[in-house]
């Protein structure tokens, strides 16, 4: 019998905005990045949205193998217990492993302990960047190497996936498939300097959400307007949802004599279709006085507006096809955010958070703070 070791980590946190969302753009209705942290928080104190608990089973099999599985609860999800990791490893050399099974996709710089609260300097990474895909655990393949060269330390990964599962948007949740994703990312890092890539291909099929949401929209339009047969068709091939979807990312960090920052930005979407592609970032920087931390964070969320392919089109079509994908465009937002952490215990942080949120070209915007302690055992 293999020996099983166990470890976590968890976070009981709370938090209160000092403001009720309101219609800060004046487009009619409260749009996703009017609902601070995505809707986590309102004016009465609440600590369920971003405490969470998870427990960690590792047990080396011996001759380079082991296995790993991670059981994963959410305040926000009634604490049900999920299994979020579940994967076996096998050391093929010294600087060569393989995992295969259920994985966090690598898809940003801290996408292996985003979760951990412990890891990060604040209450939280930028949800600009660090948003909560529901494609973010994924089933497949992954190669890891690790190598040094010279002063450097290269991490890097090369995988193969696939996801399936229900994905929310505002017009409700619909079930959605991403496959053969194949993903690449590196990490270099040289003493107090880390430098950081990666992304990931994708065949995605939002065949349940097209046919529920898109194609009304533009029968309906169609209708109204008199487009012909064929012109109706060409619309619904051109702002449907489902093709190849694409998301990269690129970054740097540094931690010199206790001075912080992190830069990140991404860009992401669905190449040919009616998604407009994403494009975010956050800057960091603090700084370590002992056991007290100090960082303020700049972050913002934009999906750009174009148009393009509605090129060729007739004026009615533009215009149905314009509603569409302005009805995507949901998020687009700045945050600024100033964190105070409390190393008070070895294995436990003490962290307070204080938010600005509004959304792009408004000029008002809504505030709001969070406390609470992370630990890891």
């Amino acid at each position: 019998m293999a020996e099983v070791k166990f470890n976590g980590f968890a976070s009981i946190k709370a938090g209160v905005l000092f403001d009720d969302p309101t219609d800060l753009n004046s487009n009619g209705f409260i749009d996703d990045e009017e609902m601070i942290l995505g809707g986590f928080y309102d004016k009465d104190l609440s600590f369920k949205p971003e405490s969470v608990f998870a427990l960690q089973v590792y047990s080396d099999l011996g001759e380079g193998l082991s296995f790993t599985a991670q059981l994963f609860a959410e305040g926000r999800s009634d604490f049900d217990v999920e299994a979020r990791w579940v994967y076996l490893s096998y050391e093929l050399t010294d600087e060569w492993k393989v995992n295969v099974g259920r994985m966090v996709l690598p898809m940003f710089y801290k996408s292996e302990s985003e979760k951990i609260g412990y890891t990060v300097t604040g209450n939280r990474l930028p949800r600009s960047v660090y948003d909560d895909f529901d494609f973010a655990v994924v089933e497949g393949v992954r190669l890891n190497n690790s190598t040094e060269v010279g002063d450097w330390t290269i991490n890097s990964s090369f995988g193969y996936y696939s996801w399936e599962g229900d994905f929310g948007t505002s017009n409700g949740d619909f079930n959605t498939s991403f496959d053969n994703i194949i993903s690449v990312s590196a990490e270099f890092n040289y003493d107090w300097l880390t430098l950081f890539a990666g992304g990931f291909i994708a065949e995605i099929d939002f065949s349940e959400l097209n046919e529920a949401v898109i194609y009304p929209g533009i029968d309906g339009g169609a209708a109204a307007f008199g487009l012909s047969a064929t012109e109706t068709q060409s619309l619904k091939d051109t702002v449907q949802l489902s093709g190849d979807g694409q998301y990269y990312y690129i970054g740097a960090s540094i931690d010199y004599n206790d001075w912080l920052m992190t830069a990140e930005y991404a860009d992401y979407g669905i190449k040919d279709t009616g998604d407009t592609f994403n494009e975010v970032y956050y800057v960091m920087a603090g700084k370590r006085f002992n056991e007290y931390t100090v960082l303020y964070t700049y972050e913002e969320y934009d999906e750009p507006e174009d148009l393009s392919s509605l090129n060729g089109f007739s004026v009615p079509a533009q215009a149905i096809g314009t509603a569409i994908i302005n009805n995507l465009l949901t998020n687009k937002f700045t945050t600024q955010t100033v964190s105070l952490r409390y190393d008070f215990h070895s294995n436990a942080a003490f962290k307070v958070d204080v938010f600005n949120s509004k959304p792009n070209g408004s000029n008002e915007s809504v505030s709001g703070m969070s406390f609470g302690v992370d630990l890891v055992f």
